[in-house]
C-alpha cells in the first residue's frame, strides 16, 4: 500500500487504493526472468543496439498500445482512459478495475510475467526433449515448482530458480524463441480480455450471468489476437510482433490454469470454485470453437504441431504428479500451513485466485 495515500487521507484504504497501489515491485532487471533472457540473447551474439530494439518492441506498454489500437480499429473503442498497473500482488492473475468516477486500470502482476514465461520455457523444452531422462526429470520438477511455489503459494522466482531454468534450457535458441513468442501472444490476449470488460461497460452491455461475460471477453480478446496474427503474417518476419504458430497460446494459457488447479487438488485437496468465472476446460472448448471459424484464414500447421508437443508434456505432468503423490515422493514440497494462510488472505480480500 502506498503510504503517502494513507497519510493524506487518514482513512483505511478502500478497494481501489488496495488494488491500484497495493503490492510491491520486486522486479530485478538483472536477476529476474527478463535478466535471464537478456543474458541468453547477449550470449547468442545480439549487440546492445539489437537488445534495445528488442526491449522496445516487446514490453507491456507496447503490447497494451497494440491492444488499444486494435480495439479502436475493430470495435470503435479507444480505451484511452485505461492505465496499466504492473506490481507484485502475489497472484498470477490479471484483472481490470472498473468503477464509475475512478481511474480504470488493467493489472498484470509481476508474478504473471515470471510464471507464464517460465511455464512456456519449461513445458516446450520438455515436449522437445521428451525422451531424454535427465531433461524429462528436471522439466517435471521445475513445472511442479511453477505450479506449487509460484502459482499456488505466490512466491516470486528468485535468482537461484532462474539460473536452474537457464541450465535446463541449455542455450536452446529454438525453445527460447518459441516460448517468448507464446508468452507475448498470451500477454496480448490477457490485456485484450480485460479491456473487453471496459468496452462492454462503455456500450452499456449487461450480462445476466458473469460467466457469460467472461466467455464474451474471451471471444473479443481471441478475435483481436487472431486478427493481429493475420495482419502480422503479411509483414516481413523481423517486423512481426507475434507469429501464426502461437495462435493456440491462449488455449495453452487456459491449460496453465488447469494444471494450477489440478496441482492444488492433488497436493492440498483444494478445489477452487467461483460463481464468476467458467472452468478452464469450458473456456478451452470455447476458444477452440472460435479458432475453427472459417473467417480466420491463416496457416495453422506449425501452430498445431507446437500444440501437439505441448499436450504430450501437459498430459505427462498430470500423470506423474498423481503417481508421485501416491508414492509419497512429494511430501517435502507440500506447505500446508502456507496454503491455509494463502486461502485465509484470499477470503479476507473477498476473492479467489482465478485467472483473468
Amino acid at each position: 500500500m502506498s503510504e503517502d495515500i494513507r497519510a493524506k487521507s487518514f482513512l483505511p484504504p478502500d478497494d481501489y487504493e488496495i488494488l491500484r497501489f497495493g503490492g510491491e515491485s520486486v522486479k530485478d532487471e538483472e536477476k529476474g526472468i527478463e535478466g535471464m533472457m537478456r543474458r541468453y540473447y547477449q550470449e547468442s551474439g545480439l549487440t546492445e543496439e539489437q537488445l534495445r530494439e528488442n526491449s522496445q518492441k516487446y514490453n507491456l506498454n507496447q503490447m497494451f498500445q497494440i491492444v488499444k489500437d486494435y480495439f479502436e480499429k475493430e470495435y470503435g473503442y479507444h480505451g484511452k482512459g485505461i492505465e496499466l498497473s504492473n506490481r507484485y500482488q502475489h497472484s498470477v492473475n490479471s484483472y481490470i478495475f472498473l468503477d464509475e468516477g475512478r481511474e480504470q486500470f488493467v493489472h498484470i502482476d509481476e508474478l504473471f510475467e515470471s510464471s507464464v514465461m517460465s511455464f512456456f520455457l519449461v513445458i516446450l523444452k520438455w515436449s522437445k526433449e521428451f525422451d531424454d531422462p535427465e531433461i524429462y526429470g528436471n522439466c517435471f520438477l521445475y513445472l511442479l515448482f511453477i505450479m506449487n511455489a509460484v502459482s499456488i503459494l505466490g512466491d516470486i522466482p528468485n535468482e537461484k530458480s532462474n539460473e536452474a531454468l537457464l541450465q535446463i534450457m541449455q542455450g536452446d535458441a529454438q525453445i527460447m524463441n518459441l516460448a517468448s513468442s507464446c508468452y507475448w501472444t498470451v500477454v496480448i490476449f490477457s490485456l485484450a480480455h480485460e479491456v473487453a470488460h471496459s468496452y462492454f461497460a462503455s456500450i452499456g452491455r449487461k450480462f445476466s450471468d458473469r460467466r457469460k461475460e467472461e466467455f464474451e471477453a474471451d471471444a473479443v480478446a481471441y478475435d483481436i489476437v487472431l486478427k493481429i496474427i493475420i495482419d502480422q503474417s503479411r509483414l516481413e518476419e523481423q517486423k512481426r510482433i507475434i507469429e501464426d504458430y502461437t495462435y493456440l497460446a491462449p488455449v495453452m494459457y487456459m491449460q496453465f490454469f488447469d494444471l494450477f488447479y489440478y496441482t492444488d487438488r492433488v497436493l492440498y485437496n483444494k478445489r477452487i470454485t467461483t460463481d464468476t468465472h467458467p472452468l478452464p476446460k469450458d473456456r478451452i472448448s470455447h476458444l477452440f470453437a472460435i479458432a475453427n471459424d472459417d473467417k480466420y484464414d491463416f496457416d495453422t500447421v506449425d501452430g498445431n504441431h507446437l500444440y501437439s508437443g505441448f499436450l504430450d508434456a501437459y498430459d505427462e505432468y498430470r500423470t506423474q504428479l498423481i503417481l508421485k503423490k501416491e508414492r509419497g515422493k512429494l511430501a517435502k514440497i507440500i506447505r500446508t500451513e502456507e496454503r491455509e494462510r494463502r486461502q485465509r488472505r484470499d477470503e479476507q480480500n473477498g476473492s479467489q485466485t482465478i485467472g483473468l
